[in-house]
């Protein structure tokens, strides 16, 4: 490490206490999912106060729509009502949302990304830092033993909604660069912050931010990896929902001499289930995890003495880049989807084909050649820290959007143990939040210096 590396390690390490401090007060901003303004304003005047030119804006869903017909989706909201409120056979499109009876999720009206820029002196390679400002719902309040939006410390950890995802990470990418600006230290490259809404089932944040047309050398999202490990990988994902329809009766009525007359929708199922597993065992045949199928619900039927009209299977399909990237992977799957549920030897279900119908996607993603020197610098910079940072992978994130279609480079690094995200609990450890400072700070400057 140089001279301004050190000097760079020394200002976090006897700033910690305030970073800390800073990132208490973020997480004490809900920021549910579709109620991300007010963390957005306190991003937006600590950067300004940092020398950041800031610009918010919110996300044109025409413009998704038009730009990007494969991977544009419904915006989200964290009530179950508007989380994913509508279905479609293939893809969503902007006519759908605007003819659906919700109103709430038409726009990101008050649902404003922060873009923030800091030009270099010239010469050296520019760079995004990534994160989206949105968290899930607290759940069941009961189950937790820290307030969730109280940013309490216990044994070490900060405890709050969002502190692993990625409120952390949020705060280690600006404190990182706060780091850099008070030591003191000019890049040659410029430096661009962008903290985004409506990640979680949606993604159009990121998305607006690419149309948008920013562009950079390289990208890290400092979404929830822990200080030793980079995410090079990120899988895609459909939720799906299947139909299917019987014929309904009385159980008494079930059997008309020897032919059956009452059908239920709920013993059809094992058909559609079975196929389902059988494509997900073909596929994992050579390859562990290329698809990771749930089945996650079940309902149907209205009395037991009555044979099911109808019955809805819920479930994901996760899948790994090994199976494409972008559109070309997105629309594999959902075909693969699709010929599950087509020609089943079944009488009933060939004259009653179950339909399926499409939730939600995500396409993977999967860092090329392009991305080597970011990735480099970082691990290399990790290192220099004491660090043995490994590369890895992860289910959806944003980088699959500044990957894909920003054609940019991008690496997953930030604070955080993925597992206690979306969780009762959520918690970040100290020493890793001030860990992926260190880290952040010298990558940054080895990058554009």
């Amino acid at each position: 490490m140089d001279d301004i590396e050190k000097k760079l390690v020394d200002y976090i390490e006897k700033n910690k206490n305030d970073y800390v401090s800073f990132l208490q007060k973020l997480l004490k901003v809900p920021s549910l999912t579709g109620e991300e303004k007010d963390a957005q304003v306190f991003v937006a005047n600590e950067l300004k106060a940092q020398g950041f030119s800031v610009e918010m804006f919110e996300p044109d869903v025409k413009e998704l729509f038009d730009k990007y017909p494969q991977i544009a989706q419904i915006p989200s909201l964290w009530n179950p009502e508007y989380d994913m409120p509508l279905k479609t056979n293939d893809v969503f499109t902007y006519a759908q949302l605007m003819e659906s009876k919700f109103d709430k999720n038409k726009s990101y009206k008050d649902r404003p990304n922060v873009v923030a820029k800091l030009p270099g002196s010239g010469g050296g390679k520019s760079l995004i830092l990534n994160g989206h400002i949105d968290v899930v719902t607290i759940g069941d309040r009961a189950k937790w033993t820290h307030d969730p939006w109280g940013a309490e410390i216990s044994d070490g950890k900060i405890f709050a909604r969002g502190a692993t995802d990625m409120k952390g990470g949020i705060a280690a990418m600006i404190k990182a660069m706060e780091a850099i600006i008070k030591s003191g230290v000019k890049l040659r490259g410029d430096i661009m912050m962008q903290t985004v809404v409506n990640e979680e089932h949606a993604g159009n944040g990121a998305l607006a931010c690419v149309a948008k047309g920013y562009k950079a050398d390289a990208v890290i999202i400092t979404e929830p990896t822990g200080s030793s490990n980079v995410n090079i990988e990120s899988g895609g994902g459909v939720y799906w929902e299947i139909r299917l329809k019987g014929r309904e009766t009385h159980a008494g009525c079930r059997w008309d001499e020897r032919e059956q007359y009452g059908i239920s929708a709920i013993e059809k199922t094992p058909l559609i289930i079975n196929k389902l597993l059988d494509m997900e065992r073909s596929l994992n045949k050579d390859a562990p995890n290329n698809i990771s199928l749930c089945v996650g619900m079940i309902k149907g039927g209205t009395y037991s003495t009555s044979t099911a009209l109808e019955c809805t299977l819920n479930g994901v399909a996760y899948f790994s880049a090994n199976l494409g990237t972008g559109d070309e992977g997105l629309i594999k799957v959902k075909n693969l989807l699709k010929e599950c549920v087509k020609n089943i030897d079944d009488p009933w279900l060939k004259q009653n084909p179950a339909e399926i119908l499409f939730q939600h996607y995500d396409d993977a993603y999967r860092m090329g050649d392009n991305g080597k020197e970011i990735l480099s610098t970082l691990i290399s910079s990790g290192k220099d820290l004491g660090k043995d940072i490994k590369t890895g992978k992860m289910s959806a994130c944003d980088a699959r959007h500044i990957g894909n279609k920003g054609k940019m480079p991008v690496v997953v690094y930030g604070p955080g143990c993925p597992k206690t995200a979306h969780s009762a609990d959520e918690h970040i450890y100290i020493d890793d939040y001030i860990n992926v400072i260190k880290v952040l700070a010298v990558t940054i400057y080895r990058w554009s210096k």
